[in-house]
């Protein structure tokens, strides 16, 4: 990250008895930008190859209010397009409380936490990454988190307004239960169309040790109606060989209550990291995609630099 410059900002934040400014603060940037080639397999078998670009530039603003408490604002562009924006009030031992476009509290926040290849093996392989694929990601558009932590346990929930109702969630983490073991769970509402809520939970448990990391997560999505339930079951390794490379295999396996194929994804990837570069190799298959018989395969290189 380049710290540029110190800066004066004034950021008006309202606090439970009183209203204070921030008077100084700092601006950072940082960023990567990444390199990519790709070349994918689609259910009829026709193959795609192309170049692309990845790149995002990341500003972030913090100072300090009068209470002593802290506010931040970061937003993200990638191409130079704005694809993050949020605010954070971190309260101390009160607690952080967030109003973001993207996850930091919540259900959200544990969506995934199985270890893998660089990439999910559901990734960049048609549509992907939400309830519908049985990923605990039901959270859209501008959400309001709370995150705090109460005898070692990370609690956090967050809440938008989707079909005019609101989604709500709350996530549970409990890292370092003992070493190396993280787990914790998480429920939703999820307004998935009109008059229509799901409800949805997941559970996790990883563990790393001497730089071999092992995880396995269910996902369960009841949606509203009869025989529409979703359920994943995930699991992945990853495997640090040394302090520049690293390997890593994940599965995922989604079950369609209304159809009689299941979706099965594999991932496997490796990568070389030297200073500020990655480079990464990562082959992704979905077979049976939503339930339908085919197979889609991706091949990805990635060159990423960050700064």
């Amino acid at each position: 990250m380049t710290n540029f410059k110190k800066i004066g900002l004034t950021a008006l934040a309202g606090t439970l008895a009183a209203t204070t400014f921030a008077q100084a603060g700092d601006l950072s940037v940082s960023g990567t930008a990444r390199m990519e080639y790709q070349s994918t397999t689609n259910v009829d078998g026709l193959s795609d190859d192309a170049f692309a670009q990845n790149t995002t530039v990341s500003f972030t603003g913090s100072g300090e209010l009068d209470n002593g408490m802290t506010v931040s604002y970061l937003q993200a562009l990638a191409g130079g397009a704005l694809t993050s924006q949020g605010v954070t009030l971190d309260m101390g031992d009160m607690g952080v409380l967030t109003l973001t476009n993207y996850n930091t509290a919540g259900i959200g926040t544990i969506q995934d936490m199985v270890p893998n290849g660089g990439e999910q093996p559901w990734d960049d392989l048609g549509t992907h990454g939400t309830p519908q694929q049985g990923v605990a990601s039901p959270h859209a558009g501008d959400r309001l988190g709370y995150k705090t932590t109460v005898g070692g346990a990370i609690i956090s929930a967050a809440m938008n307004y989707e079909q005019s109702e609101a989604t709500t969630s709350m996530a549970v983490q409990l890292p370092n239960l003992v070493e190396g073991l993280n787990i914790g769970g998480g429920v939703a509402t999820d307004m998935s169309a009109a008059n229509t809520e799901d409800d949805i939970e997941t559970m996790y448990a990883t563990y790393s040790m001497n730089g071999v990391s092992v995880g396995y997560q269910v996902t369960e999505v009841d949606q509203q109606g009869a025989s529409n339930d979703i359920e994943r079951t995930a699991m992945g390794v990853s495997f640090a060989v040394n302090d520049n490379i690293s390997v890593g295999y994940g599965i995922s396996d989604t079950e369609f209550d209304a159809t009689t194929l299941d979706e099965e994804n594999t991932g496997i990837g490796i990568s070389y990291t030297a200073g500020g570069m990655k480079l990464g190799i990562i082959n992704n298959t979905k077979d049976n995609a939503g339930g339908s018989a085919g197979q889609d395969e991706m091949t990805e290189f990635q060159l990423t630099f960050a700064f």
